[in-house]
């Protein structure tokens, strides 16, 4: 039995303990936490940390299969721009190399925290990895086409089968308004109702994407065609994208709306006027990366239990650090900590529906846990120089 404790212990389902006690088993159960009313009288057999202890995080958002393209892609051009170079890039690698950066960022997940991930794959390239992996996989293949729609739904529905075959929990997920057709859409929603999965989106991360449901125009319809997307049955219905394609997604499952730049209230509240269970997804280093735009956080802080954090890919990020996301927002917002570990964890587990597990400092759960040291006592935030230090 292990006894760990810290300067603080951040239960998130429940209050922070000053030099409060944890203990776990061998196995990284938690056995019992222990309330020490601020003293530090029990010391036998106690691993003392001078940080504050926190549970495992959870990455709502990632594309682990893309992790061969870090510092390939061109930084701050746009959506537009950064979709036509992933696309060039894709298949330009060696597979062995591709596979490679697949296990190295596995492990560098878990070495940054990371116990649970929300992972889009296009493929089945990431599968033998993350069947033997020590992180938490779910898996959303996606899918992307304006036509066609049978043929790729069968395609990916064939990847989903793998994933399901081995064990890994998966969902099939429409990669964003732009890029699926009303067919797919429907068909992507009637599957996710017979088997009650959860769904990942992409939503707003461009201004061009409402420019192209607006009117046909700008940047990402001028992007698509270039890639030889057909747009000549497309037309435009003259509301911004997620009013558009709101009433061909489940209406009961959990849906996550991931990156949500150009998201207004407007947007958040058509959302959770139509939809039971929608979540959002806060990707800010991404966003900054391809954009250098961030959200309008505080448009979020109403939604305190809704919002998860994701790192997106290497394509789009320097590390998968879901760390680095919440110092990102804690410069550029007023969030407090306590609600920023909520979104870095707890949330991410609920939408996942693995809260029975992961997201908080529990008894009987097994969340893993972290450190974070250089933590800023006198604000009780993160600092500059906070970093992650993995207990278990």
């Amino acid at each position: 039995m292990r006894r760990i404790s810290a300067n603080y212990i951040f239960p998130v389902s429940s209050a922070p303990l000053k030099n409060g006690i944890i203990e776990i088993n061998e196995l990284g159960v938690i056995h019992n936490i222990i309330d020490t009313k601020g003293a530090l009288s029990e010391s036998r057999n106690l691993e003392f940390y001078n940080g504050v202890i926190i549970p495992g995080f959870v990455n709502a958002h990632c594309h682990l299969e893309l992790s061969y393209l870090k510092n390939k892609i061109t930084p701050q051009e746009g959506l537009p721009d950064f979709l036509t170079n992933v696309v060039k890039q894709r298949g330009v690698m060696r597979n062995e190399f591709v596979m490679e950066n697949i296990s190295k960022h596995d492990a560098l997940m878990k070495q940054r925290g990371i116990v649970a991930v929300a992972d889009i794959s296009n493929t089945n390239n990431t599968l033998r990895v993350k069947a033997r992996s020590k992180i938490y996989y779910h898996t959303f293949v996606e899918t992307i086409g304006l036509s066609n729609a049978q043929e790729i739904f069968q395609k990916q529905k064939t990847i989903y089968d793998e994933f399901i075959q081995n064990g890994l929990k998966t969902s099939i997920t429409p990669h964003a308004p732009y890029s699926v057709s009303e067919e797919l859409f429907l068909k992507i929603k009637k599957h996710s109702e017979k088997y009650n999965s959860v769904i990942s989106i992409h939503n707003q991360e461009s201004k061009d994407e409402n420019a192209m449901f607006l009117s046909k125009s700008g940047d990402l319809v001028k992007a698509l065609t270039s890639l030889g997307v057909d747009l000549s049955s497309w037309y435009p219905s003259g509301k911004k994208s997620v009013a558009s394609v709101i009433n061909w997604l489940p209406k009961e499952n959990n849906i996550l709306f991931v990156h949500n730049t150009y998201s207004t209230q407007e947007d958040i509240d058509i959302i959770h006027k139509n939809l039971s269970s929608p979540y959002w997804c806060l990707c800010p280093m991404s966003n900054l990366y391809i954009e250098n735009k961030l959200p309008d956080f505080s448009l979020f802080k109403s939604y305190d239990e809704k919002v998860t954090l994701g790192t997106d890919s290497l394509a789009s990020n320097r590390d998968l650090s879901i760390l680095d996301e919440m110092k990102t927002i804690a410069i550029n917002s007023d969030i407090t900590f306590n609600q920023l570990l909520k979104w870095a964890t707890l949330n991410g587990a609920k939408f996942l529906a693995i809260d029975n597990r992961f997201g908080s400092l529990e008894k009987g759960k097994k969340p893993g846990l972290n450190v974070i040291t250089n933590f800023d006592f006198q604000k009780m935030h993160l600092s500059e120089s906070s970093q992650i230090k993995v207990l278990c």
